[in-house]
């Protein structure tokens, strides 16, 4: 079974599978850099509350041998096998992570890095269950939170997150909430900035979760500003959705990204989308330099051909990500179903290191396609646009 990213997959429910096997692999034309895989052994809420259930190379097994790092497995670079029957009560979730070390010093990222695959098998027989590619759309992330394996109704299931964020190692200790010790700050250092060791630093007192925060109706939620913004509608229905990024720039140009004008990386206004998807699933757009934007609208067309729908009973959602380890995601609340338009979520760039998503769930009139249209204050319209016929 091939995994996309979001995916969620049953792995023990309906088989025997005392022993469960997570093997990566991945290729790099560069030998000198330096990658390494993780396990963090996490609570009901996300975090990591013992220093023995962060699994590396450095300690390679968990409390009860539940969890053991291991490398060239089967074939793979790196693994992480887990013990079902061993895993403490306290731990509701492994995450499983990959950090390059001492990347933003060397200038190496994972975008040196290709057919980065992630196996999930029967420990015991190899026979396997799924593959996740981890490494599509990265860049200069030198971190991956690769997906988790987690309890659901006393069954182990594996969720593919596939975030990449900057930061390295030590950010991920600090994410996961344990405390920065001097050995793990020595693992991470910034290019013309030294990081001066501090024992027994607390540990955050909202540490970072590496799971969706979903927005309730018309919420507002401030995230940390970053290099890179990935912004993902999704869906699940048979039916082609349609995903715009309204745009605003510093300089006060509007415009749209969309699947007549997929934007560019390299030009104004540095906002990419991967292409018109045309089937279910989703579509996604990459902000590449956030600081040239003031504001982004995400909105979601269902073309006439699709026929009158509901954009919640689809289950379109948006999906914001920061890289460094903070997803927001904007569900629709609102029942709607003769609407071709609907508005999502918003991005407020206007802040030096925040950038806030907020909830904005707004729909066209019944049987109008003239698209929203954002203006240059970040307030925008329903219906007021051109007509975006489909064929």
């Amino acid at each position: 079974m091939i995994i996309t990213k979001g995916q969620k997959v049953e792995v023990t429910k309906g088989r025997t599978i005392p022993e469960i096997g997570i093997g990566l692999i991945w290729q790099t034309e560069d030998l000198k850099i330096d990658i390494n895989a993780s396990a963090f052994l996490l609570n009901e809420h996300g975090i990591c509350s013992r220093d023995e259930d962060m699994i590396f190379y450095n300690q390679t097994t968990s409390r009860l041998n539940a969890v053991i790092h291991s490398e060239q497995v089967h074939g793979d670079r790196e693994s992480i096998h887990i013990t079902v029957a061993q895993v403490p009560d306290d731990i509701s979730k492994v995450a499983i992570t990959l950090t390059i070390h001492e990347g933003e010093l060397n200038g190496h990222s994972f975008a040196k890095v290709q057919n980065a695959v992630c196996r999930i098998y029967n420990y015991q027989n190899g026979e396997e269950i799924g593959q996740f590619n981890f490494g599509q759309g990265l860049s200069d992330e030198t971190a991956i939170v690769i997906g988790e394996l987690y309890l659901h109704n006393g069954e182990w299931k594996f969720n593919a997150i596939g975030s990449g964020f900057n930061g390295g190692l030590m950010a991920l200790v600090q994410s996961f909430g344990l405390d920065v010790s001097e050995d793990v700050q020595a693992e991470v250092s910034v290019a013309n900035e030294t990081i001066v060791p501090v024992p027994d630093i607390p540990a955050p007192a909202a540490p970072i979760h590496f799971v969706k925060l979903e927005l309730k109706k018309e919420e507002r939620v401030k995230i940390q500003k970053s290099a890179k913004v990935t912004a993902t509608l999704e869906w699940e229905a048979k039916k082609d959705l349609d995903l715009y990024c309204f745009y605003v720039t510093k300089n006060d140009k509007v415009g749209k990204i969309y699947y007549r004008n997929l934007g560019s990386p390299n030009k104004t206004p540095f906002i990419q989308l991967d292409g018109d998807a045309q089937v279910q699933g989703k579509e996604t757009i990459q902000i590449h330099r956030p600081e040239e934007l003031k504001y982004v609208m995400f909105a979601a067309y269902s073309a006439i051909s699709n026929g009158f729908g509901s954009f919640k009973k689809m289950k379109a959602r948006a999906v914001v990500d920061n890289h460094q380890g903070q997803v927001v995601t904007a569900p629709l609340h609102q029942k709607n179903n003769f609407a071709y338009w609907v508005a999502i979520a918003q991005i407020d760039f206007t802040s030096e290191n925040e950038m806030q998503v907020s909830h904005v769930e707004k729909y066209s009139r019944s049987g109008v396609e003239q698209s929203p249209l954002l203006y240059p204050d970040g307030t925008f319209k329903m219906d007021v646009g051109p007509v975006e016929f489909k064929t």
